[in-house]
């Protein structure tokens, strides 16, 4: 490949002395806190005030982490003991991290051929102790938010939408995160915009946000600049608050979403039409393609042993970032160490231990999601970067098709 080849970081491409001046405007005013310091912050607050009109929400809270957001969200929410709440098998770590770390139980839903939550598996997966559905719009694409909300509806049970990987994507038009009781979206590294860390919860639930923003810190509301302790709500916090640095340039970055979607979903649509029909492969069915954000690449063989040669002869033809998905680490359920030997938070081991969980029995080994594994084993992902030229679309795909055509037709 190219020696100029575009990072494989979506956001970091598009870095520029927009939010290096937000970053020197927060030093020289050593205003680094977002509620108060020598001077008055400011850019945690507008991009509170931006999201709030970019996703059409009427309340939007920045965080530390999409972690800290998951953990804000469900602590919010109030899992716990003796709740499950239905995760997708595939997903990240963080997602069902949060669940343990509420002394909650995770219970695996299947993925469909859209590689998101399977509607009809999830109906099957819900108990009386279901509390939470947890929805991971993974590898940038939406779930099929409407079937997911019937079955949600039904059974008049929240949905969490987890949009870490899916920032700026849409089901038939509306913003991911917007469907649930709550989204939850993430500016690490990896995604679609960054500012190294932060995250960003959105509701239209005015007592929900009440509780976020004390669960996401001091256990009471901040409220104009100081904490409320005279209020309803008052419990635990986890001081899980975004910094200024962090907020100045997400502000920034979040106001170019969607010039970075549009490049990076243009391109894995060009690379899709170059590679047309190939004999023994498909792509990821999308359960909407114009919500799609683009910023991965999944084909589906017909055989395990294809996926593993062609993920090989991609790598060795220089592309970086690709993976069989079955061995996509984290992200994949079995390949989560602490969740298959269910590593308990503390000697009392809790959550498994817990009495009020002792009717949730659940294993977590590969072969738990039958369907899903053998979708993992077939299949490839490959990140598309998010600026790519012109030229080299035709040379990725070039070398996708020469993998693809090695290893199909032989």
């Amino acid at each position: 490949m190219e020696s100029d080849w575009p990072s494989g970081f979506p956001g970091i491409n598009w870095l520029s002395r927009q939010e290096e001046d937000a970053v020197v405007d927060v030093v020289r005013k050593g205003a680094l806190f977002r509620y108060y310091g020598p001077q008055s912050p400011t850019h945690v607050d507008q991009l509170e005030e931006y999201a709030r009109t970019f996703y059409d929400v009427r309340h939007a809270l920045a965080v530390n982490s999409g972690t800290g957001a998951l953990f804000t969200a469900m602590s919010a929410l109030g899992i716990g003991p003796g709740t499950e709440v239905i995760v997708p098998a595939f997903l990240w770590v963080a997602t069902v991290t949060a669940v343990i770390q509420n002394n909650a139980i995770p219970v695996l839903c299947e993925v469909d051929d859209s590689f998101s939550m399977d509607p009809s598996d999830l109906e099957k997966k819900i108990t009386r102790r279901t509390k939470l559905i947890a929805v991971v719009h993974m590898a940038g694409t939406p779930c099929d938010m409407d079937a997911i909300m019937r079955v949600a509806n039904k059974h008049k049970i929240p949905v969490l939408e987890d949009c870490a990987q899916c920032n700026g994507g849409s089901f038939k038009g509306r913003k991911v995160g917007t469907f649930g009781k709550v989204g939850i979206y993430s500016f690490q590294i990896n995604k679609n915009v960054t500012a190294g860390e932060g995250g960003l919860l959105v509701t239209d639930d005015e007592k929900l946000y009440t509780r976020l923003i004390a669960a996401h810190d001091l256990g009471v509301p901040w409220k104009q600049g100081l904490p409320d302790e005279t209020g309803e709500v008052c419990f635990w916090g986890q001081g899980r608050r975004m910094g200024e640095l962090a907020g100045a340039v997400a502000n920034v970055q979040l106001r170019k979403l969607p010039q970075v979607v549009a490049h990076m979903k243009a391109s894995k649509q060009r690379i899709k039409d170059m590679l047309g029909q190939m004999k023994g492969v498909s792509f990821r069915r999308l359960n909407d393609p114009d919500g799609d954000t683009g910023p991965f690449l999944i084909l589906t063989f017909d055989k395990e042993s294809r996926a593993v040669s062609i993920t090989q002869h991609l790598t060795d033809g220089g592309i970086e970032n690709v993976f069989r998905v079955s061995d996509y680490g984290l992200h994949i359920y079995h390949n989560i160490r602490s969740l298959v030997e269910k590593v308990p938070l503390s000697p009392a081991g809790n959550p498994w231990s817990l009495q009020q969980n002792a009717d949730s029995v659940f294993e977590y080994s590969k072969g738990t999601c039958p369907t899903s594994d053998d979708l993992f084993e077939r299949s490839v992902i490959i990140t598309i970067p998010s600026r790519l030229t012109a030229e080299q679309e035709q040379e990725m795909t070039q070398t996708i098709r020469n993998a693809v055509v090695a290893n199909v037709t032989s």
